[in-house]
Formats: C-alpha cells, structure tokens, sequence
C-alpha cells in the first residue's frame, strides 16, 4: 500500500472486517496523534496510547477499549509493552516495524488465550525489503491479501443493514409498527414503506 493511500485503505479494512477491538501499530507518537485525528474525522472511535499521553489518560482509554467504548486503540511499540489487553480481535501494523522482536510482540496481542484474531500489516512499496527480512527471521512467510475494494465495503455494509434487519424481525416488539405498515399500505405500496 502506498504511504498516501494508507488511511483509506486502513478505513476499508475496518469497515470490512468490523473489528471488535483493534489495536493498529505506528512507528512514532506523531504518527499516531495523525492517525487518530484522521479515523475520528472518518468517524472511528480511536485514542491513542504513546509515552505522551498522561498516565490518567492512558488509564481512562484502557478502561473504554474492552468496554467497547473506544474500537481502536492507535499505539507505538514503547506504549504498548507491558500493557495488557485483553479480546483483541485485530492487529494491524500501520508501519511495519524495524526488527523481527517487535513484529512478533505486536500480532501476539491478538488470538490470546486460545482465541483467535488476525494480524495485518500495511506494506509500502520501499518496506518490502524489510518484510523479507521479518519473514526470514521469524521462519514464516506472510501471506499477501487483495486491498478490500470500495464494493467490497459497500457489500459489507449491505450484509450488515441486512443482519439488522432480520434481527429487529425477530424481536419482540414490532407491533406498532407492523400497524403503521398496515395503515400506510392502504396508500403505498409496501416495497416504498419497507
């Protein structure tokens, strides 16, 4: 993924996958003040965990990751040792990380316990040299995906819409509004009130 295309595709990723809680991976504090200031414009409930941030701070941030209130955890490697966080769903390397300890200390926050989760890592065009020497050093080849397309999301979302639908269908309380369908179908046709 090229540097300049990393926010979308990350965005993609997120609204593809719908993580449960994500922890995404940066190289610098700066990078990651970006981009958590980029996913909230996108409308992504993401903090940022690095050395600047106050100890209160990182404490409250902490406390709304697994209480789902926060989905993304934006961090850099410092921050992220000695924390711990349980149920993460995703990791995903913004940045890939310069040495082979870091790579394997970051996808090891997910898939805990006997729990599964996955481990994806944006790879700029110059970092593949890189890679290669992640892959070769921890004895395993890391398997190459198809950037989620826009159709994709959009196929995604639609399958989301659906699920909800067929989920509020059957719950209690439709009632009322199966009235309201009866009464507005004396004058509309029922595909345009659905």
């Amino acid at each position: 993924v090229p540097n300049h295309a990393k926010l979308d595709v990350l965005g993609r990723i997120l609204d593809v996958e719908e993580p449960g809680s994500a922890i995404v991976f940066c190289r610098t504090k700066r990078d990651v003040d970006e981009l958590v200031q980029g996913l909230q414009g996108r409308g992504y409930s993401a903090e940022p965990i690095h050395g600047d941030i106050p100890q209160m701070q990182r404490e409250r941030t902490l406390k709304r990751f697994p209480d789902k209130l926060t989905e993304v955890l934006v961090a850099t490697d410092v921050a992220s040792r000695g924390l711990d966080i349980p149920d993460v769903s995703h990791v995903i390397n913004y940045d890939l990380p310069d040495d082979p300890d870091s790579y394997v200390h970051r996808i090891g926050r997910t898939g805990r316990a006997g729990k599964e989760g996955d481990a994806i890592t944006l790879v700029s065009p110059r970092d593949l040299r890189n890679l290669r020497f992640i892959e070769r050093m921890i004895g395993k080849r890391i398997k190459q995906v198809r950037v989620p397309t826009l159709a994709d999301v959009e196929a995604r979302r639609r399958q989301v819409f659906k699920e909800s639908i067929i989920k509020a269908l059957n719950s209690d309380g439709l009632d009322p509004c199966l009235m309201l369908v009866d009464e507005l179908a004396e004058e509309y046709d029922p595909a345009e009130i659905a």
